[in-house]
């Protein structure tokens, strides 16, 4: 199957998309927010503590560190690790046996008991007798629904006197946060040994990220960044410091600065695309003196 090549690529001499929404770890930008909860959450891990949860809004990269996680999972042959990037399962007995069968586990039962007793034996034995740290790791966890958060607690359960016979790790949207707040979930919530928070980007962050991945995109060349100072700023604004968005937006402009003929993009250019785009995923068209007034904050935060 033959694509079409993406036009602005020649025009700013450009071997890849730089902003491409596509999970390329190429681009991978691990701002500070996103290290600190990388790092707690691959100690939490290494201890077998058990459970871990990372929390953030949409755009924010829980996807991105998913990956990362398992990437660098790769490298530890002590590690066994299992990814469900869908888990809205309609039981807890089919989410069971997903894991189970991502696990490679060998058996398996149409008795939600016996499936239980089968992964309980399998952890076991994988970590007393392989010394094996079996790690799960859960994308959009908030569509869990109660019975298999139920279920995930109970495996919590498989321990020894020293560790946990299974690491899960759990990255949802805010919403999930608020949702423990309930007393059903008390049992669950004593079990998190480990919560982190990945929070928007800064305006710093903004321009570091944007920049990181211009240069892996024009291999390496220098001086040929086509964003103003002024252009970073309205990203940062309109996006509300969220990654997904400040790449869409970032990617629109080279397309736009394409079709005009232009080797430069403005502020003016962004507040164009925003226009056009019309969609609630950015904040709506700031007035000149608010503008300055976030810079300034912004600003004097980073400093």
């Amino acid at each position: 199957m033959t694509y079409m090549q993406t036009p602005y690529l020649k025009h700013f001499g450009l071997i890849d998309e730089p902003y491409s929404t596509s999970p390329n770890p190429r681009y991978l930008y691990i701002s500070p927010t996103h290290n600190l909860a990388l790092e707690k959450t691959r100690w939490t891990v290494a201890a077998r503590r058990g459970l871990a949860l990372c929390v953030g809004e949409p755009g924010t990269g829980k996807t991105t560190l998913v990956r990362e996680l398992a990437t660098r999972f790769d490298d530890d042959p002590t590690v066994s690790y299992v990814v469900i990037t869908n888990p809205n399962f309609p039981t807890a007995n089919q989410l069971l046996r997903a894991i189970i069968q991502e696990y490679e586990v060998g058996q398996t039962s149409k008795n939600y008991l016996e499936l239980l007793s089968i992964f309980k034996t399998f952890l076991m034995e994988q970590a007393t007798k392989q010394n094996k740290n079996l790690v799960l790791l859960i994308d959009e966890a908030q569509t869990l629904k109660p019975p298999l958060l139920e279920m995930l607690r109970q495996l919590m359960n498989y321990e020894s006197n020293d560790q946990k016979f299974l690491q899960v790790v759990l990255f949802a949207q805010e919403e999930f946060r608020r949702r423990l707040q309930h007393p059903r979930y008390a049992n669950l919530v004593n079990r998190i040994a480990m919560s982190s928070s990945i929070e928007a980007l800064s305006l710093s962050e903004t321009d570091a990220m944007l920049k990181h991945r211009w240069w892996i995109a024009s291999n390496g060349i220098k001086g040929s960044f086509p964003f103003t100072d002024e252009a970073i700023e309205q990203l940062y604004i309109y996006s509300k410091g969220i990654p997904r968005t400040q790449i869409i937006l970032a990617d629109n402009a080279l397309l736009a600065s394409f079709l005009l003929k232009q080797q430069t993009i403005d502020a003016d250019l962004i507040h164009q695309i925003v226009k056009d785009r019309g969609l609630p995923d950015t904040q709506p068209e700031p007035e000149p003196q608010s503008i300055k007034r976030h810079v300034r904050k912004e600003g004097s935060k980073d400093k």
